[in-house]
């Protein structure tokens, strides 16, 4: 019982960190402007995704145990970061017009 339990809350916990960047990206999407994402951020996240995700993958794969709920976090977040980056590029060279 408690495995499931922690299993749910691991599932739903992922689920809200990969899709956290979704309403700001809507919301740009929405107002055609950026001007107030910070490309430091996007470095840090898309850094923080990547490096996590790398250390997950490689103590999983030395412990056998596969958490695919991060899996899920960080390949989600990491491409939600990515095209908040090219909506930050894009936008902010329209707007710099």
């Amino acid at each position: 019982m408690l495995d499931t339990l922690c299993w749910i809350f691991g599932i739903l916990g992922a689920g809200f960190f990969a899709i956290n960047l979704a309403p700001q990206i809507w919301k740009c999407y929405k107002t055609k402007s950026t001007k107030d994402i910070s490309k430091v951020f996007l470095i840090f996240a898309f850094g923080g995704n990547i490096f996590s995700a790398i250390f997950v993958f490689y103590t999983n794969y030395q412990t056998g145990l596969w958490q695919y709920p991060i899996y899920f976090n960080y390949g989600t977040a990491t491409v939600l970061t990515a095209i908040l980056t090219i909506m930050k590029i894009k936008y902010d060279k329209e707007n710099k017009k």
